[in-house]
């Protein structure tokens, strides 16, 4: 590898009754199972929003509008540094299906505080919640 932390792009995907939607991972055992955004993986040569627009495609099976994006945030996965780009993205067209996930929800803000987020998504909660 050329020494760049891989880079996942994970969405903040919000429709038109103010709620988010969070994804339950179907690759983890029940014991180790969290909730998070729907994220995956830059593939090479792919910019962090050509990934999210990807990701909410293949795997969520909608159509999503890039509204905003955030500074990276590192954290280590599997005793790995990766950079997560977190973007927020209204929906323009489909509707969720579950994919790779085992579940999808739509929440409403102040409700994510009830469900237990996987280390890189708990920042993004708590700053979602003080907004």
């Amino acid at each position: 590898m050329n020494g760049e932390k891989p880079t996942f792009a994970a969405g903040i995907i919000e429709r038109h009754d103010n709620r988010i939607l969070i994804a339950l991972r179907s690759d983890e055992s029940e014991e180790t199972r969290h909730w998070q955004f729907p994220c995956g993986p830059t593939k090479p040569g792919e910019s962090p929003e050509e990934a999210m627009r990807r990701i909410a495609r293949d795997d969520v099976r909608i159509e999503v509008e890039i509204i905003a994006g955030q500074p990276p945030i590192v954290e280590k996965v599997d005793g790995e540094e990766v950079e997560f780009r977190y973007f927020f993205c209204g929906v323009m067209k489909g509707e969720p299906t579950p994919g790779p996930y085992a579940e999808l929800r739509w929440v409403m803000r102040g409700h994510l505080r009830e469900y237990d987020f996987d280390r890189p998504s708990k920042p993004v909660v708590h700053w979602l919640l003080e907004q």
